[in-house]
């Protein structure tokens, strides 16, 4: 590769995102009706090419999942403002809850995923200076507290992991060189953990059954992949 991109074996085995098909859906139920309104195309708004293209979409997911969750421990606990100035008032919950504990640890790991990106990708990074990311915020309307509640919280993370696990699998195609598959799959393989974890605390704390892993009965039991103009239809709405 010719272009912009650092890398760094200390870090280059360890991270990407997580999701389903099914969790699109839920995504997009989730979606606040006052953000981006225009979907962001792979093609024209993703900054670069080649593999520099493919990390900057890797990048934009994580930077949107490291927020998500920054913004998901807000609602669950003492509350605060986000990046757009909108006041989100904190349900108190104890951090010895769950639902706090987990959140709090992935929110770490999505954020160390989004730096691994910006570090690789240096001077080439979507979110660099005058880059198309480079101002971006989002909004998942947990300002909002007729919506927000603990299972809404939890139900937007889901959502938001199980489209990384597509997005990722989704992506391997649009590689044009083997150096960074390696990461990608590990990446994956934790969003997929993220996934099943959350998935399993949603049924604990409101009673519910679903599966935690993909059900032998639904493709195989396999991941579905979700290609880069379909995840960025479901993301766009929050950015």
């Amino acid at each position: 590769m010719n272009e912009n991109i650092q890398t760094s074996s200390a870090v280059n085995g360890v991270l990407l995102a997580g999701a389903a098909v099914a969790g699109t859906a839920l995504f997009a139920t989730a979606k606040p009706a006052r953000a981006q309104t225009t979907t962001i195309p792979f093609t024209d708004a993703i900054f670069g090419t080649g593999d520099v293209k493919v990390l900057n979409y890797a990048l934009a997911l994580e930077a949107l999942e490291a927020d998500l969750y920054a913004q998901a421990l807000l609602r669950l606990t003492t509350g605060g403002t986000n990046a757009l100035g909108k006041t989100i008032v904190g349900l108190r919950l104890p951090e010895s809850n769950p639902g706090v504990k987990y959140l709090r640890d992935f929110g770490k790991i999505e954020a160390a995923h989004r730096d691994f990106f910006i570090g690789a990708l240096g001077s080439s990074a979507i979110t660099s200076t005058g880059k198309p990311f480079a101002t971006a915020k989002f909004d998942f309307n947990f300002d909002d507290t007729s919506v927000a509640t603990n299972r809404y919280v939890l139900d937007t993370v889901l959502a938001a992991e199980r489209t990384g696990v597509g997005a990722y699998i989704g992506a391997i195609d649009s590689f044009v060189t083997t150096t960074y598959l390696q990461t990608a799959a590990a990446i994956q393989g934790t969003e997929a953990r993220h996934t099943a974890i959350v998935m399993a605390l949603i049924n604990r704390q409101f009673g519910g059954t679903q599966p935690v892993a993909p059900l032998a009965s639904v493709n195989n039991g396999i991941d579905a992949p979700l290609s880069p103009t379909e995840v960025l239809t479901t993301v766009s709405p929050f950015i």
